[in-house]
């Protein structure tokens, strides 16, 4: 089973220059996943990867 981790996605999104990697997928993942440890590292499976893919506009 494959994981995946917020700035690895945000790069496939075009999120190339952000001061924190990976920060537009971590708060969408907060709100989407309220119940998440504050703090905690962020792996993602299959179908939480595909959620993000499916509602992170991608950048242009």
């Amino acid at each position: 089973m494959a994981t995946y981790e917020p700035a690895e996605i945000a790069r496939e999104l075009g999120y190339t220059n952000e001061h924190r990697p990976g920060k537009v997928v971590r708060d969408y993942l907060r709100k989407k996943y309220p119940e998440h440890p504050k703090y905690q590292r962020w792996v993602l499976d299959e179908a939480q990867a595909a959620d993000v893919r499916a509602n992170v506009p991608r950048q242009r």
